[in-house]
Parts: C-alpha cells; sequence; structure tokens
C-alpha cells in the first residue's frame, strides 16, 4: 500500500465535486495519507471561516494528516530552491516546501503537475488530467 501526499489541486478538486479527484482520494488503498501545511494554507486561504470548519471535518474523515513544517523539510526545501534557481527551473517556495515535506515523509506526491515537483517518476503519481473542466487521462488509484 501507498504512503502519499496530495497536492493541492487534487485537494481543491475533490472539495470542488470532481469524481475523479473524490475517487484518488477516498478510493485508493493508501496505508498512509498527509497533506504539508502549505497545501492546507493554500485551500484555506479560498474559504470563509465555515468552510475552513468543514475543510477540517473532511480531512479527518478521509484519515489526512496536515504535517507541519519541520526543520528538516526546511533545510530540504532550502535545497531544492537553491538547486531550481542553478537550473533555470526556478521553482515556487511553497513548491519546493511541499515536495520537501513528500521528500522528507517519504511519500509518493499525488499532483495533477508533475512539472512542480521534479517531473513523472516513481515519487510522483499524475492521476488525471483536468483542462477546462474536462477531466481525461485518468489513471487508476495508486495501491
Amino acid at each position: 500500500m501507498a504512503i502519499v501526499l496530495f497536492d493541492t489541486n487534487i485537494i481543491i478538486d475533490m472539495l470542488d465535486g470532481v469524481p475523479e479527484a473524490l475517487e484518488v482520494v477516498a478510493g485508493g488503498e493508501y496505508e498512509s495519507k498527509i497533506i504539508s501545511s502549505i497545501n492546507w494554507m493554500e485551500v484555506a486561504c479560498q474559504m470563509t471561516p465555515e468552510r475552513i470548519a468543514d475543510f477540517r471535518i473532511k480531512l479527518l474523515r478521509l484519515d489526512i494528516d496536515v504535517v507541519q513544517t519541520s526543520e528538516q523539510i526546511m533545510v530540504r526545501a532550502a535545497a531544492i530552491r537553491r538547486a531550481s534557481t542553478k537550473e533555470n527551473t526556478k521553482k515556487t517556495l511553497p513548491d519546493c516546501i511541499i515536495r520537501a515535506t513528500a521528500e522528507v515523509e517519504n511519500r509518493i506526491v499525488i499532483t495533477r503537475n508533475a512539472r512542480d515537483f521534479g517531473g513523472p517518476g516513481p515519487f510522483v503519481h499524475v492521476p488525471y488530467i483536468l483542462e477546462h473542466g474536462v477531466v481525461s487521462n485518468v489513471r487508476p488509484p495508486l495501491a
């Protein structure tokens, strides 16, 4: 069974009622599911206090933990950001923190934007593509 970190776009899709996102989040047989505190903030900043309360409940019901940024995550995020600057692929600091959280926690990132996390590979899973409200290229949830 996989241990995963959901990226912000997957969580937003799920909350917006995209069936494929709900299937990815709730349908996979994961050993453990997390989001980073950065993911939480990116989602919550778009919500009213009432919706934030509902969001917290949904995370609890789906057994998704929120991982805070530790010193180990900070150091790894700084290294990722520094490398992206040198490679001229300059990643945003939030994406670096999310990627560092996944790496430090040994997680597979589930996202719609693999580029933010070093591209497709064994530690990045793109379950579907969503463009202009249309879902395509649906892949089965990780097991």
